[in-house]
């Protein structure tokens, strides 16, 4: 048993726990021993004389006697307290036995405690005490400006002042009835006895002593402050003698430079002139260079931006103005999504470097399967190589290998689509081959064109930000020159290795190897094979729409019109709330992340709390793969990215509403 009101060492805090520095010392040794060792706690009066009735075993944070016990055993010690003087910073500077010796009538607080009053009345035969009965009003005497100082136990006393938010209470470093405490045991528990002697020298041993220390004693246990009042002398006197120090040294090296100088030779002088023009020469050439870079890099945004927007603006005037046949409208509208999809990229690849340099792309591994990957590859660009005349090759080297990969789907797909991108712009004849082969512990990928080729004073740098092998606009080139710069980052963030082999007018090789990332969990999921939501029918459907910007929401309705009976809009998080509340049967609510009173997620997790079944699909204008788990974690469907697309908008519907069975 231990005490019931003595913290920190052992009590009972406001949840009722029993808790403290003895209660984690049981609890280690009983861990180490792999047994759990009962604790109770009681009056202090109550639990010895259970232990004299032999009730119980054994008593924690009792102190030792200080001479032989033929009635109890004692374990060795487990801390060793002491008391000291507590005063109040406010009144006085500091304490000591001196300052009480020679104080006028001094009144002290203390318990009443024989040894302790006279060895203050040693000091002081014409002291006074105010004895107290708990540490709250011991701590508290102390606001009292006729309280001299206070006799405490140091931890204990230093526990109540903090609890009490009396910072301005401080310790002397004077120890005073110094005790050992540890661990009192019925002379009959002899096993009880060797387990806790023996668990103590373990968890002194292995740290663990340490931590409990650090944890319960050591914030109250601190030395006094007396040297702090000698502190502002201490550091005057060490910059007097530092000053005078660095004086004699100046004085030393100026008669050293003195002498050096009457022997220095003009040809020493002229090499160190020398070498300031050449450092100077070369700080200018990279300033220029980066000046260039600069001018470089806005040009090319200026340019990649305002192009798109060109076609986009332009084209969407001549078709308010000017009335077209459908076939000129249907060209026109296939401008405008040319171009808002250039300058989407344009956008998101800016997005994309920005979070490498910053450092806060993170890598999420998932179970991959390659081949589907490249397949999706070869049809997605095969179309743009038989427009311009070429062919597009896939060569897989270990077909009998039918294993997934584990690693970030996104950015290896992203790897794979700037660099076969990348070799169809560069290419204007010939063909490009890619060829891949899983091995068992990494990926091998190559993408080879038959293009223009890359010089090799270009190839140091063509990895980095907004830089081709010609950045000019008279290339006819078009592009950020951000797509190698990301794919290299994103082979680092894999640890893998990218090498590049390229001659002018000859093409060029990029090898990437990439090892297998292995994640326990999300390596040994099983995918959702032969998933089939093509035939299910979307009509007269119910939808709700959280979308407070009304570009937006139009687009939306218009998207929506065919497979809605109804559509009602809500501008933010609340009014949401609210409207399915009233509507409980609506089939689908799309929820856009970002509105003002009540985002989207939040908006979602108070939704989920009373409909777990209507369909929540989550809009974000953020890059998907950043934050997709908090979306899906605030209890949406699924979720989709900003703009939207209208096809992969009722797809995404279709696999949200698909009843279970289809998607088992």
């Amino acid at each position: 048993m231990i005490s019931d009101n003595y913290p920190p060492y052992n009590f009972r805090n406001s949840q009722g726990e029993i808790t403290g520095f003895n209660v984690d010392i049981l609890k280690a040794i009983g861990k180490l021993y792999g047994s759990e060792i009962e604790i109770e706690i009681g009056a202090w009066n109550e639990i010895n004389q259970k232990l004299k009735d032999h009730e119980i075993d054994a008593i924690g944070g009792a102190n030792y006697p200080g001479y032989p016990d033929a009635e109890y055993l004692y374990t060795r010690s487990v801390i060793n307290a002491s008391h000291c003087f507590l005063y109040n910073k406010k009144y006085t500077k500091k304490i000591t036995p001196e300052y009480i010796r020679t104080a006028h009538n001094p009144l002290i607080c203390l318990y009443k405690n024989d040894v302790l009053t006279h060895y203050i009345l040693s000091l002081n035969p014409n002291a006074s005490f105010l004895y107290v009965n708990n540490y709250t009003d011991l701590i508290s005497c102390l606001d009292r400006p006729d309280v001299v100082c206070a006799i405490s136990k140091r931890t204990r006393g230093l526990y109540f002042a903090q609890q009490l938010g009396k910072d301005y209470i401080y310790n002397t470093s004077h120890v005073l009835l110094e005790q050992s405490i540890g661990f009192k045991i019925d002379r009959s528990a002899t096993e009880l006895a060797q387990m806790l002697d023996n668990g103590l020298e373990v968890i002194m041993a292995n740290g663990e002593y340490n931590r409990i220390y650090e944890k319960w004693i050591a914030p109250y246990n601190r030395e006094g402050d007396e040297w702090a009042s000698y502190l502002k002398y201490i550091i005057i006197v060490g910059i007097l003698a530092s000053i005078s120090i660095l004086l004699l040294m100046l004085t030393n090296r100026i008669l050293k430079v003195r002498v050096r100088k009457r022997t220095q030779d003009l040809q020493h002088q002229l090499e160190l002139n020398s070498s300031i023009v050449a450092e100077l020469k070369e700080q200018k050439e990279k300033a220029v260079e980066s000046e260039k870079m600069k001018s470089a890099f806005l040009a090319n945004m200026s340019h990649e931006i305002r192009t798109p927007m060109n076609g986009i603006l332009g084209f969407a005037e001549l078709l308010k103005e000017h009335a077209q046949n459908n076939e000129e409208q249907l060209q026109f509208i296939d401008i405008i999504r040319q171009s808002g999809e250039r300058m989407l990229t344009t956008i998101n690849n800016i997005i994309e470097i920005s979070k490498i340099e910053a450092g806060v792309e993170k890598v999420n591994i998932d179970r991959i399967d390659v081949r589907k990957m490249i397949d999706e590859w070869e049809k997605f660009f095969t179309i743009e190589a038989r427009q311009k005349g070429i062919s597009l090759v896939v060569h897989d080297r270990n077909p009998k290998n039918k294993g997934f990969f584990c690693s970030d789907e996104h950015k290896l797909n992203s790897i794979g689509t700037n660099l076969i991108k990348n070799a169809l712009k560069f290419t204007k004849k010939g063909q490009v081959t890619v060829e891949f082969e899983l091995r068992a512990t990494e990926l091998y990928l190559s993408v080879r064109d038959t293009g223009i080729g890359i010089p090799q004073e270009k190839q140091a740098v063509i990895f980095d930000q907004f830089v081709q092998a010609d950045s000019s606009h008279s290339s006819g080139f078009e592009g950020s020159g951000l797509g190698l710069s990301i794919t290299n980052g994103y082979v680092q963030l894999l640890h893998g290795s990218l090498s590049l082999q390229s001659s002018p007018g000859e093409g060029s090789i990029f090898e990437i190897i990439l090892p297998r990332l292995n994640d326990p969990i999300k390596c040994n999921k099983l995918l959702l094979n032969g998933t089939s939501v093509k035939n299910i029918a979307l009509n007269n459907l119910k939808i709700l729409i959280a979308e407070d910007d009304d570009i937006s929401y139009n687009l939306l309705t218009h998207v929506l019109q065919d497979i809605a009976i109804s559509v009602k809009r809500a501008h933010n998080g609340e009014e949401i709330i609210r409207m399915i509340k009233a509507e409980p049967e609506t089939d689908l609510i799309l929820m856009d992340m970002k509105m003002p009173k009540m985002d989207g997620e939040s908006a979602t997790k108070e939704i989920r709390r009373f409909n777990t079944s209507v369909c929540i699909i989550g809009q974000t204008a953020e890059l998907l793969e950043s934050n997709r788990n908090d979306i899906e974690k605030a209890g949406c469907n699924a979720c989709i990215e900003k703009p939207i697309n209208r096809h992969k908008l009722l797809q995404t519907i279709k696999a949200c509403l698909a009843p279970v069975e289809e998607l088992a």
